[in-house]
């Protein structure tokens, strides 16, 4: 009988934790980890995503600007991460039928940094370009995945 409680009760918890998405660690800031824990709604959860989609982004393009190309793989695997971990929080959490502006907002700051990028990839190193060009198609896969979202009937 006492197991059955223990399940029930772990059970409960389990569910009730479903609506909290986590994300592996270093991808989010302490400050943004925080607001993620404390948004219920998955609306607001996007528009921290966006905030930090454009400071990881920022990041790449000052490393880039300032010919600083050895820290550029480890930030554009955070940031294809980052949209990956995101896009399955909002998949699973997206309940609405309509279009959320905060997913609006955040295609179209994806859409442009990913623009940014593949431009901005003509400056690294060649040895980088591989790493560029799969977390480009990853990023687009997300931006994809993203406007069927917003186009579903």
């Amino acid at each position: 009988m006492f197991i059955l409680r223990s399940l029930a009760a772990f059970l409960s918890l389990l569910f009730q934790a479903g609506s909290v998405f986590s994300f592996p660690d270093g991808i989010l800031s302490p400050a943004e980890k925080l607001r993620i824990e404390r948004e219920s709604k998955v609306e607001n959860r996007i528009k921290v995503y966006e905030a930090a989609s454009k400071r990881i982004h920022r990041t790449i393009q000052a490393a880039i600007s300032k010919d600083e190309f050895e820290t550029l793989p480890a930030n554009l695997r955070l940031w294809t991460t980052l949209l990956e971990e995101s896009l399955k929080d909002i998949e699973a959490n997206l309940k609405s039928k309509k279009k959320p502006r905060p997913l609006i907002n955040y295609e179209i700051q994806l859409r442009k940094a990913i623009a940014a990028t593949q431009k901005s990839k003509i400056r690294a190193p060649v040895d980088q370009h591989e790493v560029f060009d799969s977390c480009l198609e990853r990023a687009k896969a997300v931006r994809k995945k993203i406007m069927a979202l917003l186009f579903r009937q």
